[in-house]
């Protein structure tokens, strides 16, 4: 099936459902022009290629502090450590084939459309999709293991949201937030940014908001290729798939030109982060030296559920 009669398809049904899942007519995202309505295709990959590094522990310390304390693993979550649970051979090749996949389904669908991915939808559109090769058997089994895996065994102890990897974001219970290429969950998480953009000043945005399970998929994945298949320091910078709060409400805030500055601990010196303190609105999920083995995420937006 062409592209083009793809799309014609989904704009004459509607929406089509396929095991529970809805699937509407996707539209790429193009660069926003100055003082337009268009979407902005700014890629909510900023956690994945925002990189610090802290100076390694001291050897006397790796047993008693860094073994012991996950708080430690948070603060030093660039390093590598001696228990840290690594993908190799075709483990490691099933993850390179995998990100492929979700690259070319994002940029089929475009960015904004990606963040509501459902698996399901990523399975078909992978097999009809226009110039794109279909998700095998072995990486949907290998996809199904990562999912269910335990994510303690990786050092992630934050709670699960997804229990099953089919579950879905439907877009009814999202809005499209303009000039980012982002949603958020109507409700209190919209209330919540648009207080924010009001009290604190429109010289923040927002950078990534409701994530579904394909987008989660590879946002960790692509972190898992960048360390090399170690997939618990890939954990500690990002939530493996179906442990995001960002699947629940929680979003993630940036200072307007801060780049990729907005997904490091230098967004904390701002003076935003500060007024965002000073009013209430920072109730930090990830904070310093955490105990869930995430490291210290000052723009991400907690919403109380």
């Amino acid at each position: 099936m062409k592209r083009r009669d793809f799309f014609r398809f989904l704009s004459a049904t509607g929406a089509f459902t396929l095991c529970g899942c809805s699937i509407w007519p996707f539209a790429y995202f193009r660069r926003a022009p100055k003082n337009s309505d268009a979407e902005s295709t700014v890629d909510d990959m900023g956690e994945v290629k925002a990189v610090e590094s802290q100076p390694a522990p001291a050897p006397n310390k790796l047993s008693k502090e860094i073994l012991e304390d996950v708080r430690t693993k948070s603060a030093y979550f660039s390093q590598d450590f001696p228990d840290d649970i690594y993908f190799r051979d075709r483990k490691l090749e099933l993850v390179r084939e995998v990100v492929q996949k979700l690259r070319a389904a994002q940029k089929y669908v475009g960015h904004g459309n990606f963040n509501l991915l459902g698996i399901d939808e990523f399975f078909r559109i992978s097999k009809y999709g226009a110039g794109m090769s279909e998700v095998t058997n072995e990486e949907k089994l290998f996809m199904e293991e990562l999912f269910y895996f335990d994510a303690k065994k990786y050092g992630f102890f934050g709670g699960k949201v997804f229990q099953k990897m089919t579950d879905v974001v439907h877009a009814k219970d999202v809005a499209k937030i303009p000039y980012t290429g982002h949603f958020l969950r109507k409700g209190k998480p919209i209330e919540i940014y648009e207080s924010i953009r009001r009290d604190v000043g429109e010289s923040l945005l927002l950078t990534s908001g409701v994530r579904a399970v394909a987008k989660q998929f590879h946002l960790f994945l692509e972190k898992a290729l960048e360390t090399n298949g170690n997939m618990s320091k890939a954990s500690r910078s990002i939530a493996p798939p179906g442990y995001s709060f960002h699947g629940l409400g929680d979003f993630d805030i940036g200072k307007i030109g801060f780049g990729l500055k907005n997904f490091t601990s230098d967004f904390a010196a701002t003076d935003e982060f500060q007024r965002l303190l000073e009013l209430g609105y920072v109730e930090i999920r990830y904070t310093e030296r955490n105990e869930l083995g995430v490291r210290f995420e000052p723009w991400h937006i907690k919403v109380p559920v």
